[in-house]
């Protein structure tokens, strides 16, 4: 009777396929249990690269959103404080308020999410981007978490020092 079974070509040809897909799992599960063992022994020295990263302090979340309605819808103005909890030198870059607020985004390098940042921090003009020394621009680079040397390369304080001349013509 087991004869018959393996004599005809069908039955053959499905038990065929049956141990080639039974060694390919086979096959699999070595592999796939040889590559997680591998990787169990590699994540300690991840999980505490990691945890380090963790513990770096997020200066963004030092940075305090300005009220600017009151309760009701009543408009409030407001300024920025001359000496910044963050090390910004406001009596030399200079104050301005939301009201005041010149579009960023036409510096290059500038786009939403960074004038954004920047009004967070108080920075609303172009006056006051041109007042930047090289102690802000790395205070900044740190508060607005942009990559270190961008601000310089893109010409942060040229760009506002011609768009303020041509604003004032």
């Amino acid at each position: 009777m087991l004869l018959s079974i393996f004599s005809n070509p069908n039955t053959a040809h499905l038990i065929e396929i049956f141990c080639w897909m039974l060694g390919a799992f086979l096959i699999g599960l070595f592999f796939g249990r040889f590559i997680k063992s591998k990787e169990k022994k590699n994540t300690h020295n991840t999980n505490t690269e990691i945890q380090d990263d963790l513990n770096i302090v997020d200066d963004i979340s030092k940075i305090r959103a300005t009220q600017t309605f009151k309760r009701g819808g009543v408009e409030m103005l407001t300024t920025v404080p001359l000496e910044n909890e963050n090390g910004l030198n406001f009596n030399r870059i200079g104050t301005a308020t939301f009201q005041e607020k010149d579009n960023l985004q036409q510096i290059k390098g500038i786009g939403t999410s960074i004038e954004e940042k920047l009004n967070n921090i108080g920075i609303f003009t172009f006056k006051q981007i041109s007042n930047f020394n090289s102690k802000d621009i790395t205070e900044i680079t740190d508060l607005i978490k942009f990559f270190p040397g961008r601000i310089e390369r893109d010409d942060w304080v040229g760009q506002a020092y011609s768009l303020l001349n041509d604003k004032e013509e």
